[in-house]
């Protein structure tokens, strides 16, 4: 695959809980687990799944990175604006890459 390719910074995003030090309530957030380049795959087609009678358009994209055993279904991505929910992470070309099916959050 050509590294050239890769010509997108995304942000990895995992869920992480804290507790305040003043209040001792846990607080809940998202922080930063990398920002690698990607390459990034738009799907032309979404899937319209019906939900309580109302259909829903969910757009689905593909980011393409260098593999990292720590990538997985917990996480989400930040991308152009817009937050997406990792539903996939396959592994390319004996772990050199990680392809990551995800599906835009609403």
């Amino acid at each position: 695959m050509n590294a050239g390719r890769f010509d997108e910074l995304i942000t990895v995003q995992q869920y992480t809980t804290t507790t305040d030090t003043n209040t001792g309530e846990k607080l809940r957030s998202w922080v930063t687990y990398s920002q690698p380049w990607a390459l990034v795959e738009e799907s032309d087609t979404g899937s319209e799944p019906v939900n309580a009678d109302r259909q829903e358009h969910k757009t689905r994209v593909h980011f393409t990175v260098r593999f990292d055993a720590g990538l997985n279904t917990s996480m989400r991505i930040s991308w152009g604006g817009n937050y997406y929910n990792i539903l996939n992470v396959a592994e390319k070309q004996r772990r050199m890459y990680a392809k990551l099916q995800t599906e835009l959050t609403q």
